[in-house]
């Protein structure tokens, strides 16, 4: 069986190497697909115009971090079993393919658009309202959204337990409406370094509302001043937090 395997591995090697001249990878095996998937994605090759070859409906991870792709193929995506994405880097995406992604894809639950500089409010307002199975999402750098995408989805996404958006100029009422919104509870990591819109009401605001806070990053935040630490007494103790950075101005 090891033999027959490794002759599937290469062939598939082969065929993802060479996929332009493929026209029959739509009609390969589920199994064969997910495997031409990984090694497309790994070499960066997965594109607009061979996406739709390679997935099927129970494709339930779907990494492009390497790949250049644009809206076209998010639109693409029909994969309603689709549990995780990964966009970190794709800067051609924006809003409107975000969005049809959300509508075709509801029960996403994690989603990567570290860089996509492109996507907006409304593009995240989509993830929030289709996806209310989401828990984790990396808003990392993303320049163009605002205090709209944390209340959107503070208040649609109950199960969110993680969320970074590091570099954005979101300020304390998007903070506040996420920490005191339905997810409130099952926050357990927030990321907000370099954030220099942020004050001291933020880190309030996630403290008293968030008691399963365990990973609580402000660092490179110029408005939170040494008030913060005192907040942070709440989160000492067993059980409480485990790691926390901040810098004091």
């Amino acid at each position: 069986m090891a033999t027959v395997d490794s002759l599937v591995s290469l062939c598939a090697l082969s065929v993802a190497q060479r996929a332009e001249k493929y026209d029959e990878i739509n009609i390969l095996p589920a199994g064969v697909k997910d495997r031409l998937l990984r090694i497309m994605t790994f070499y960066g090759t997965v594109s607009d115009y061979n996406i739709s070859q390679l997935l099927h409906p129970g494709t339930h991870t779907l990494d492009l971090q390497n790949c250049s792709v644009t809206d076209t193929a998010l639109k693409q995506i029909h994969c309603r079993q689709l549990r995780t994405i990964l966009l970190r880097g794709c800067t051609h995406i924006t809003s409107e393919g975000v969005a049809v992604l959300a509508s075709q894809c509801p029960y996403l639950q994690v989603v990567d658009l570290t860089g996509c500089t492109l996507v907006t409010d409304s593009g995240i307002q989509a993830l929030a309202r289709h996806c209310k199975h989401l828990e984790v999402i990396s808003l990392r750098g993303c320049t163009a959204v605002s205090d709209e995408t944390l209340l959107e989805l503070g208040a649609n996404c109950r199960l969110l337990h993680s969320i970074y958006f590091s570099g954005t100029e979101v300020t304390d009422k998007g903070v506040i409406g996420l920490a005191t919104g339905v997810c409130s509870h099952s926050l357990k990591e927030v990321q907000m370094v370099r954030c220099r819109n942020l004050t001291d009401l933020a880190v309030t605001a996630v403290v008293a509302n968030c008691s399963n806070i365990r990973i609580f990053n402000f660092h490179g935040c110029p408005l939170i001043t040494d008030k913060s630490r005192d907040a942070l007494q709440n989160l000492i103790g067993p059980d409480k937090i485990q790691q926390v950075s901040w810098t004091v101005y």
